[in-house]
């Protein structure tokens, strides 16, 4: 598990420039997996996931996609997730 919180100002970066449609592609695609559920340990919400871009409390300014529900990507606090954390490319 992993304690994140969202990163802010990420909105204006609608889908990666890497060739997929969005975010969560982008996600299934780096870790071979299929995104089935919110990654946020107190939730794991099925409906409505996007690739949400969060940064580790304790690790520094980079920024990773994981899969969460809207709701939880809408969260100002620290959470846990529970799904693994792709690096989003350099270079946005």
């Amino acid at each position: 598990m992993t304690y994140v919180k969202n990163a802010s100002g990420t909105s204006r970066w609608s889908r990666p420039s890497t060739g997929e449609s969005s975010w969560l592609e982008y996600w299934e695609k780096h870790t071979g997996k299929k995104a089935t559920r919110c990654g946020a340990t107190d939730c794991h919400s099925t409906s409505t996931l996007v690739g949400g871009h969060v940064q580790k409390v304790f690790g520094g300014n980079e920024i990773y996609i994981t899969p969460l529900c809207k709701d939880c990507n809408n969260r100002t606090g620290n959470f846990w997730v529970d799904t693994e954390l792709v690096r989003v490319p350099n270079g946005l």
